[in-house]
C-alpha cells in the first residue's frame, strides 16, 4: 500500500519525528499494529526505511521518501509485505523469491488491509507529533 502525505515541516522534521513516533509506540499500541520488533535501517532527510516484524515472524518493510515542497514536505509512504514465508522459516528469504510471481494479502483487524491500519495509524500519531514542534 502506498500513501501520499503532505506536511508543512521540512524532510529532516518530518524524519526525527516519524523515528521518533516509532521509538515511542507502547506495547499496546505495537501488539494493535502487530509490530512487535522493529528497527529503524535508515533515517534521514530523503527518506526513512523500518523492518517490521510481527510475532509470527513475517518481515514487513516501511518506506517513506521525503522530498521538499515548497517551504514544507511530499512524503510517498509505503508499507508492504516482503514475502510469502516468515523469517522464522530456515531459507524462507529463498523460497520467497520463488513465491515471487504470487500475490497475497495481508487482512488486519476490522476487515482493513493491515498495511492501510498501519500507515493511517502513523499518519496520525506523526500529524500529532509535528503539531507539538
Amino acid at each position: 500500500r502506498t500513501e501520499r502525505w503532505e506536511f508543512a515541516a521540512s524532510p529532516a522534521e518530518v524524519s526525527a519525528a516519524l523515528v521518533a513516533v516509532l521509538d515511542e509506540l507502547t506495547p499496546e499500541r505495537r501488539a494493535k499494529l502487530l509490530i512487535p520488533e522493529l528497527r529503524v535501517a535508515r533515517a534521514d532527510a530523503g527518506g526513512v526505511h523500518v523492518l517490521t516484524w510481527t510475532r509470527a515472524e513475517w518481515l514487513d518493510s516501511l518506506d517513506v521518501r521525503l522530498e521538499r515542497r515548497g517551504a514544507g514536505t511530499a512524503a510517498t509512504a509505503s508499507f508492504y509485505a516482503t514475502g510469502f514465508f516468515p523469517t522464522s522459516l530456515p531459507l524462507a528469504p529463498l523460497l520467497n523469491v520463488g513465491m515471487a510471481w504470487l500475490p497475497f494479502a495481508s487482512p488486519g483487524p476490522r476487515n482493513e488491509m493491515l498495511q492501510e491500519l498501519r500507515l493511517r495509524a502513523l499518519k496520525g500519531l506523526l500529524d500529532k507529533k509535528l503539531a507539538n514542534v
